[in-house]
């Protein structure tokens, strides 16, 4: 799948997660410094693709490589990684405040969907958070009050789904 970002850079979702991978790396490295073999072991990849995809990324203008040296993100790939672990927090945010999803569920369904939302519903899901955030008490609760229903069995949890669709939406 293919996703459009800033300056109508074309990445696919494996590039989205190259960027946001050596963002995390990055800040996270004492040094700030990032090995291709860090990339490969954090996204569970082997060493030469991880090699070609940070070789075409720098073609792109998004990270700076050389040969043998550390990666870094350009100025213009901070900016991307930075905007799409926004919409992956606000996802997290979403799922685990709003709908009630237990953290690894939130986490796992953000790394899925983080791609494929335009930038117009990234940014009313974040102006809904911001909005939310400021709710009283008794307010966010009127919009979280169906989580209570959420204890049944996944049978009735799911009551307008076809049978077959009860065990998830491929189910």
């Amino acid at each position: 799948m293919k996703t459009l970002t800033e300056n109508s850079v074309t990445l696919t979702a494996t590039q989205e997660d190259y960027l946001e991978v050596v963002l995390r790396l990055s800040e996270d490295a004492p040094d700030g410094a990032v090995r291709v073999t860090d990339i490969a072991n954090e996204l569970r990849t082997k060493l030469p693709t991880v090699t070609r995809t940070v070789r075409r990324m720098t073609e792109m203008g998004l990270l700076e490589h050389a040969h043998r040296q550390r990666v870094a993100l350009s100025e213009s790939g901070r900016k991307m990684a930075r905007d799409i672990r926004h919409r992956h927090t606000d996802l997290v945010a979403f799922f685990t405040d709003v709908l009630g999803i237990d953290q690894p569920d939130a986490e796992q369904d953000a790394c899925k969907i983080e791609h494929g939302i335009s930038p117009l519903t990234a940014q009313r899901l974040h102006e809904f958070l911001e909005y939310f955030q400021k709710l009283s008490e008794d307010d966010q609760h009127r919009i979280t009050a169906f989580q209570t229903d959420s204890n049944q069995p996944r049978e009735q949890q799911f009551k307008n789904l076809l049978q077959s669709r009860i065990r998830g939406w491929r189910g």
